[in-house]
């Protein structure tokens, strides 16, 4: 027989993977191509040019085949060499994670500039240090820190790097498609985003935009990478001049990424960012009404993305989101490491960044919190969230 749990339709509000759009999940179960007929050299080709126009980018774009970390480890693998100074700027947990591969690709630990992991990076402080050391040759930053929902300065910061001759690694990974990412005018080096975000598709892919000034230093590595999973020359030497994939590419994930980027330019990249915006910005009002207090320190330094929640005083974190997920349907997350337990998470990224489902998570909130004894007026958030579309 079959139970109420059975037959419940889940959405997937977390801070990425989430439900995405039918069009995306439909193209992943096209039938395969062999990765050497023209007509998925065609798909290739215009998965990438789709990119480049998504990355804001008129230089290189690169799909690696793994999950959005592989590019950020690659990002240092072919750059840094043993002995380089860097210069990690740590205002959350993924950008404290950064610092490992630093330290094993220069052989030393990083300079690090940090912050509370509900603040932001103050690019005053990123000149003082460049102007102490003089020498730093890379300097990397998160741009959305989803952990801890918060922004970086990523663009004062390119900037300031430019100045001092520093390349930039900047994690766009799960701001690309829903925040604006002008690689080019920000002079971002190498800017690593995933699918499985804003782009509303399936984890598996490592997006990559990569600068002239990154390419030299890659050929100018003492012992460049090549014939490597993390090579990114691999892809420029084989793939861009020669023609030939260094190995075997992920069809089916080729054809989500394409169908999902397509919705992106469909939609228009400025209209997509704006509706981003709109849900976060009703996600805040609904639980600010519900007397939650949102994580990040200020509005300023919001991520669009994703909204992270201070959990209330008596509430177990890991029973709420199970309660959500169970009785109401709606899946959210908790965060991680430090923030383990004192913070939750609902992403509206892609295509749940829509009013409705911003409304359908308040709700399920609104009711689990009920459920668990928080003293919540139903319906307050919600309808705080519809005043602030």
């Amino acid at each position: 027989m079959a139970t109420s749990k059975d037959i419940l339709t889940k959405y997937t509000m977390s801070a990425g993977p989430v439900t995405i759009h039918d069009r995306v999940r439909q193209a992943y179960a096209r039938q395969l191509l062999y990765h050497y007929d023209p007509e998925f050299h065609a798909l290739f080709d215009d998965t990438t040019e789709k990119l480049q126009r998504v990355f804001q980018t008129k230089g290189d774009v690169v799909i690696m085949q793994g999950e959005a970390v592989l590019g950020l480890e690659a990002a240092s693998a072919c750059t840094v060499r043993p002995g380089d100074k860097c210069l990690n700027l740590v205002s959350g947990v993924f950008g404290a994670g950064y610092a490992r591969y630093f330290k094993f690709y220069s052989g030393q630990d990083p300079i690090e500039i940090k912050v509370p992991y509900n603040q932001a990076i103050d690019p005053a402080e990123v000149e003082k240090v460049l102007k102490r050391e003089g020498d730093i040759r890379f300097i990397a930053m998160v741009h959305s820190e989803t952990p801890s929902g918060t922004l970086n300065p990523v663009r004062e910061i390119c900037a300031l790097a430019r100045q001092y001759g520093a390349l930039t690694i900047v994690d766009a990974v799960s701001s690309l498609g829903g925040m604006d990412v002008p690689v080019d005018e920000w002079g971002v080096d190498l800017c690593i985003a995933g699918p499985h975000k804003c782009l509303g598709a399936a984890p598996g892919s490592a997006l990559l935009a990569v600068s002239e000034r990154a390419w030299q230093a890659m050929r100018e590595h003492p012992t460049p990478r090549r014939r490597s999973y993390l090579s990114l020359l691999d892809w420029k030497e084989l793939w861009m001049e020669q023609r030939r994939f260094p190995f075997t590419v992920f069809v089916a994930q080729i054809n989500g990424v394409n169908e999902a980027l397509t919705l992106v330019l469909e939609e228009g990249l400025q209209n997509r960012i704006a509706r981003h915006a709109q849900a976060a910005r009703m996600c805040r009002a609904g639980v600010r009404a519900m007397g939650l207090e949102l994580w990040p320190a200020s509005d300023e330094i919001m991520s669009t993305c994703v909204t992270a929640i201070t959990v209330p005083e008596g509430i177990d974190a890991n029973q709420l989101i199970d309660r959500m997920r169970e009785r109401y349907g709606v899946a959210i997350t908790g965060s991680l490491k430090e923030l383990a337990g004192k913070v939750i998470r609902i992403g509206h990224m892609g295509y749940m960044a829509q009013p409705v489902y911003v409304e359908m998570a308040l709700s399920a909130l609104e009711c689990s919190l009920r459920d668990l004894g928080y003293p919540v007026t139903l319906g307050q958030g919600v309808g705080a969230a519809l005043a602030a579309r």
